[in-house]
C-alpha cells in the first residue's frame, strides 16, 4: 500500500480504526541523514503510529530558497515512506502544517530542535483537544545544508579535475559556518511561522 497519502485519504484509509496514539511531526526532509533517522526514530517510540507531514516542493522553496528542495516531493516521500518508522507521509502546501494537524488531530505533536511551545505551529490546537507537544533534541552537525555544502566541494573538484587538499566525506561534524547560515534560515522560518495564522 501507497504510504504517501493526502490527510483526507489517511483518514478514509483509517475509518474507524484510527490508531490508539497518533505522533504527529513535519519538515522538509531534504537529503535524509542520521539526524533525521535518530529524530524520527525517537518521535515513533513515543506512540503506536508515526506520520510526517511533509512540504511539498513550493513550500520547502518559499522557506528555504529558490535552489531547495535537493529532492522532489515524489523522491523524499519514497524514502521517508521506506523507512520502518515511518507509518505515513502527508504532503502539504502551506507554508505551515497546521491544516494537516487540524485534519490528523494527532494526541502528540513532536517537533525537533530548542523550539518553546509558543513557537510550534499546532501546539495550542493539540493541547486544546488533550493531546500533548514535545520537543526532541536535534543531532548537532546534520543537516541537509552541511551534507549539499559537502557534496558541492566534492563535485567542485572533480570538476576542475584536481585532487582535493582539505576534502574529507561528510562525517557530520559541526562547522560553525554551516551552523550559523542553518540558525539564521531557522530563526527566519520561525519568524514567518509566528506570523501565519
Amino acid at each position: 500500500m501507497n504510504r504517501l497519502l493526502t490527510a483526507t485519504e489517511l483518514l478514509a484509509h483509517w475509518g474507524d480504526n484510527r490508531p490508539a496514539r497518533l505522533v504527529f511531526t513535519n519538515g522538509c526532509f531534504d537529503l535524509l541523514h542520521p539526524g533525521h533517522l535518530r529524530y524520527l526514530a525517537a518521535a515513533r517510540r513515543l506512540g503506536d503510529c508515526l506520520v510526517v507531514g511533509l512540504n511539498d516542493d513550493d513550500s520547502v522553496r518559499r522557506l528555504k530558497g529558490s535552489t531547495r528542495p535537493f529532492l522532489s516531493l515524489a523522491v523524499r516521500g519514497e524514502l521517508l515512506t521506506g523507512l520502518r518508522m515511518v507509518d505515513y507521509a502527508v504532503p502539504f502546501a502551506e507554508d505551515t502544517p497546521l491544516k494537516t494537524i487540524l485534519a490528523l488531530r494527532p494526541d502528540l505533536l513532536v517537533k525537533g530542535g530548542d523550539y518553546g511551545l509558543d513557537e510550534i505551529v499546532g501546539a495550542r490546537e493539540v493541547e486544546g483537544w488533550g493531546g500533548s507537544v514535545e520537543v526532541i533534541p536535534l543531532s548537532v552537525g546534520f543537516s541537509a545544508t552541511a551534507m549539499a555544502l559537502n557534496i558541492h566541494q566534492a563535485v567542485d573538484y572533480e570538476l576542475r579535475g584536481e585532487e582535493p587538499v582539505h576534502y574529507r566525506p561528510f562525517d557530520g561534524s559541526p562547522d560553525p559556518e554551516v551552523e550559523k547560515l542553518k540558525a539564521e534560515r531557522d530563526a527566519a522560518i520561525r519568524q514567518a511561522a509566528k506570523r501565519k495564522p
